[in-house]
């Protein structure tokens, strides 16, 4: 149906709608007037007005209230019926009150509605425009809506395959963890179950030893238990005998009996378990220390790379901030930061030193690259954490804020140069304070550095 049509349509079907109820006509009769209204419409309309009475759409009053049945009105109502109830087409959506074909849009509420709804009452004052330009309009804010979901899908997406390789990736840390603990505590019960075999084959070789010489003491004195036993019966019988038979050969028989018993060699029984075993859980653990790793270092430090202002003492395992010395100006010296290192560099495996900082007021330690920049702030190559102002940081650009609730006496520093880790400890409770990870190519030696004048950073050779 073109436009045209479909508007000729339109004014046919506004012919056939009452306009008091806005609905097909039912019953439809004409006034004096000449306008048409459904028979009930316009008797309720007039049962509220006294007197004469009027037309509702063109307002002439009349004296007599007289309807005369439209049969025009009625057969071309019926004739609009039919022709809006034709077989529907495939996908065509149609008014569920007018079975109208939707063709306009309310902006009011936002529904598409018929032609015969557009005139309702119900409608009145809405903003009514074309489906199809309505259509339009949403049709791009939904195609701007699917943009906007497709773009949240991505994001979902790439945030479900990041949760997955962070949850794989876990697996795999908290599995190598594991297994390496595992392995150290292998390592511990080995340890164990060979001092353990140790000792108990000392014991034994003693128990041995001991109860060889009582096993001989005892065979002895039941050879002797019997040769006395013998003599007792021999001298029972003789005195049973004549006089002349009781003292033939009884010289001999009386040297035998006044020979005197010999006892066995004493033999202590006291296994003297002090020996092998001692203050056995201390003994044991003295002795770990062939299988602890890393064993804990003991470290020099090295005067050639010391600050100028850097005092050294106590064998070079001591640093305090002092008065600037004239001392050469070396290449491996710090000239900027107040700073040492240590003589001893890694290069690989794993290492672990303590540090007293109790009474130090501001400190940085830790580790450097053995390459670091000497002569100017380094911008890498240093991993430390340090007290500076009362607060507690590690040593990165910016510096990272470590809120302890514990202020460390003894800071431990561990070093697994393969894996890339530096981290720290409370050394007196092993709690963990921060951890570095990087990847290390070069020699790394522990690093200090200290403005503090009174009291030094200490050195700590760990006594096992």
């Amino acid at each position: 149906m073109d436009v045209t049509s479909e508007r000729e349509l339109e004014n046919i079907i506004n012919e056939a709608i009452c306009s008091i109820c806005l609905e097909f006509y039912r019953e439809p009769v004409m006034i004096d007037c000449g306008h048409n209204f459904c028979k009930g419409c316009i008797l309720d309309y007039w049962e509220k007005q006294n007197g004469s009475v009027s037309c509702p759409k063109c307002r002439e009053e009349f004296t007599h209230r007289n309807i005369r049945l439209n049969r025009f009105a009625a057969s071309m109502v019926e004739s609009v019926r039919k022709l809006t109830l034709k077989p529907k087409e495939a996908g065509d959506l149609r008014c569920s009150q007018h079975d109208e074909k939707l063709k306009l849009f309310c902006e009011s509420d936002k529904s598409a509605i018929c032609v015969v709804c557009a005139v309702s009452q119900e409608h009145k004052d809405h903003k009514i425009s074309p489906l199809k330009d309505v259509a339009e309009v949403y049709r791009g804010k939904l195609q701007g809506a699917l943009e906007f979901l497709n773009k949240q899908v991505d994001e979902i997406s790439n945030c479900q395959i990041n949760q997955q390789t962070n949850i794989t990736e876990l697996k795999k840390q908290a599995d190598d963890m594991r297994k390496n603990i595992e392995s150290e505590f292998a390592k511990l019960r080995q340890y164990l179950r060979e001092e353990e075999k140790m000792l108990m084959g000392k014991i034994k070789q003693k128990e041995d030893r001991v109860l060889q010489q009582l096993q001989e003491n005892l065979k002895a004195v039941s050879v002797e238990n019997s040769l006395m036993n013998q003599r007792i019966s021999d001298i029972q019988r003789r005195m049973t005998l004549q006089e002349a038979e009781l003292l033939k050969d009884i010289k001999a028989v009386l040297e035998g009996v006044e020979m005197p018993y010999v006892r066995p060699t004493e033999v202590r029984i006291d296994l003297n378990l002090h020996e092998p075993i001692g203050p056995l859980q201390y003994t044991v653990w003295r002795r770990m220390l062939r299988v602890i790793s890393p064993v804990p270092a003991s470290l020099t430090l090295d005067p050639q790379t010391a600050h100028p202002r850097l005092v050294l003492s106590d064998n070079d395992t001591q640093v305090r901030r002092g008065d600037w010395r004239k001392v050469p100006d070396l290449p491996e010296r710090f000239n900027f930061l107040l700073s040492v290192l240590a003589t001893q560099g890694f290069t690989s495996g794993r290492h672990y030193w303590e540090i007293d900082v109790s009474s130090n007021t501001a400190w940085d330690v830790g580790a450097a690259r053995s390459s670091v920049t000497r002569k100017s702030i380094p911008e890498t190559g240093i991993w430390a954490v340090g007290l500076w102002d009362k607060e507690y940081s590690a040593f990165t650009n910016p510096r990272t804020s470590l809120p302890l609730t514990v202020s460390p006496k003894r800071l431990g520093i561990y070093l697994d140069y393969e894996e890339g880790q530096i981290s720290f400890y409370n050394a007196l409770t092993m709690d963990h304070i921060y951890t570095f990870t990087d990847t290390f190519t070069e020699a790394v030696h522990p690093y200090f550095s200290t403005e503090c004048k009174t009291n030094p950073l200490k050195l700590v050779t760990v006594q096992m």
